[in-house]
């Protein structure tokens, strides 16, 4: 794959004949001759009178980028208003396998943050975010969540499966101490099309969530995850989002 990829980046450098791109590589020719065909094939390389040029196929993924893009700068607003009315930090984030990757996050005015960025990656099950997404699939799929589960975690195989039947009911999954010590999330989800959710979750160090406070939380991030849906329904790119779009997950 990293071969192939070199190859488009010399192609887009200028080079673009068989014998100039196997040079700048450092391939043989033949090797140079079948990863180029296969790029042609697919559309990432053109080839016309023996000269290679960008394929329309990286038009396509350019435009899926401004779609994905245009998606996020429609609800960043949103994620600013409520981290500043919580004063917690404000995450998006999609299920990628059996992970979690977020896809943007905000931080509220609280000393103590959590560390996390776009990109970063967690096991599903242990975050609010993962529960509220796992239990908007079809419960047949939910013990795949779990199969590596650790004999030490802090909660039992049982309550976690408690977890993902009030997110299927309730739309609204918490976690505690539990993706990282010290940690607390609130989570709840929209969708953006018919095939994919998104969660959105409100965190921060669990000094700053006792129980009550996250009782006053469900009705707050229920209206952030509406207030997002409804900034994706007035964004007519976004009913074509597709995570992958954004470079960050697999």
């Amino acid at each position: 794959m990293s071969k192939a990829i070199r190859l488009v980046d010399l192609v887009a450098g200028g080079e673009d004949t068989l014998a100039g791109i196997a040079a700048a590589s450092e391939l043989s020719r033949s090797t140079t001759h079948r990863l180029l065909a296969t790029l042609v094939e697919h559309n990432y390389l053109a080839l016309e009178n023996k000269r290679y040029t960008l394929g329309y196929r990286l038009l396509e993924l350019g435009e899926m980028k401004k779609r994905s893009l245009n998606f996020l700068d429609a609800l960043r607003p949103i994620l600013l208003r409520y981290a500043e009315l919580t004063s917690d930090t404000i995450h998006l984030a999609v299920l990628d396998g059996k992970d979690i990757v977020l896809l943007d996050r905000v931080f509220g005015n609280r000393q103590l943050r959590i560390n996390s960025y776009p990109g970063l990656r967690n096991t599903a099950f242990m975050t609010a975010v993962g529960k509220v997404l796992i239990g908007q699939l079809p419960t047949r799929k939910w013990p795949a969540f779990l199969e590596n589960m650790p004999a030490d975690y802090r909660r039992t195989r049982e309550q976690i499966m408690a977890d993902l039947r009030k997110a299927q009911h309730e739309n609204i999954a918490i976690d505690f101490d539990e993706v990282n010590v010290g940690t607390c999330g609130i989570a709840s989800t929209f969708q953006v099309n018919d095939e994919r959710h998104v969660a959105c979750s409100i965190n921060g160090a669990t000094v700053y969530f006792p129980h009550e406070r996250l009782r006053e939380l469900r009705p707050v991030v229920l209206k952030l995850a509406d207030e997002l849906k409804a900034a994706v329904a007035q964004q007519q790119p976004a009913i074509d989002f597709d995570a992958r779009h954004l470079g960050i997950l697999r």
